[in-house]
């Protein structure tokens, strides 16, 4: 299984089972975007993630109350969100007769979701909260954000943090696809992440084990699904705080200036990587 990597496993023999078939139609999901099948087979590939997602979500929540899960309704709230996300798709797909883009576009958002969700949020389960929550300090907003995409990064493709700086950009942003989240609160303004296209190729290459080649609409929605995680990972940080900070849905950019509000770029140390600009 291509997708499914052994540091994904909990140690919870039927979550772990059922998170690989998660996987496993995840992939079937992407391979359906990538060639063109018809819009029965489409149906398919959605109807059986769908039905099954929700099948293993209230599982998974069976065993949260079994072990007396401390954070089970905030997990129990990103189930729902992200159910209400394939439903959501699985409409604009009805409407619009499977249209490739909107599949492509709804294949990103789960490979994105799926993983960090595998990686990071369930890893809670048996690791407790406090190995899983952010414990670092930071003086100022845009470290918080910068840091926290690089953590995401550092989850989803492997990318070490090692050698890898963090960059607060004063002109204008390096990279070639910008996704961009308003936020509203006590900071209110943008915040913009800037991927190179080695960089975001790399993302999806690490996250679903195919060869990619394009900046499609697959590429960009599993981005913006990336840079909603690390800006929500971030906001939860600032609330921690006392700093009040929401964040509005992604969007992609064709270009992105610092303009007063947190524009990030992350950047390797390393050339022989060559990952960003």
């Amino acid at each position: 299984m291509a997708m499914w990597k052994e540091r994904y496993r909990l140690g919870v023999a039927r979550i772990d089972e059922q998170h690989r078939e998660l996987f496993r139609m995840t992939e079937d999901l992407i391979r359906a975007a990538r060639e063109g099948a018809s819009p029965e087979d489409c149906r398919k590939a959605l109807g059986f993630l769908k039905d099954y997602v929700v099948y293993h979500f209230r599982d998974e929540e069976a065993y949260q109350a079994e072990i007396a899960y401390a954070d089970i309704d905030a997990h129990r709230a990103e189930h729902r969100q992200f159910t209400q996300t394939v439903l959501d798709y699985e409409k604009r797909l009805h409407d619009r007769g499977f249209d490739q883009a909107i599949l492509k576009d709804l294949a990103g958002t789960v490979t994105a979701w799926l993983i960090y969700h595998v990686a990071d949020t369930d890893q809670r389960l048996v690791s407790g909260p406090e190995a899983a929550g952010d414990a670092r300090r930071f003086h100022r907003c845009v470290d918080v954000f910068a840091h926290s995409a690089l953590e995401v990064l550092a989850t989803m493709a492997g990318l070490p943090l090692e050698g890898v700086r963090q960059q607060a950009a004063a002109g204008a942003l390096p990279g070639e696809v910008f996704v961009e989240i308003s936020l509203v609160g006590d900071i209110p303004g943008t915040a913009v992440l800037g991927f190179s296209r080695q960089l975001a190729l790399h993302l999806i290459r690490a996250m679903t084990m195919m060869e990619v080649d394009r900046l499609d609409e697959l590429v960009q929605s599993a981005l913006c699904e990336v840079t909603n995680i690390a800006c929500g990972n971030a906001a939860t940080v600032l609330a921690g705080r006392g700093i009040a900070c929401d964040i509005r849905p992604p969007a992609v950019r064709p270009a992105a200036t610092a303009d007063g509000g947190l524009s990030v770029a992350v950047c390797t140390d390393d050339p022989e990587r060559q990952l960003l600009p």
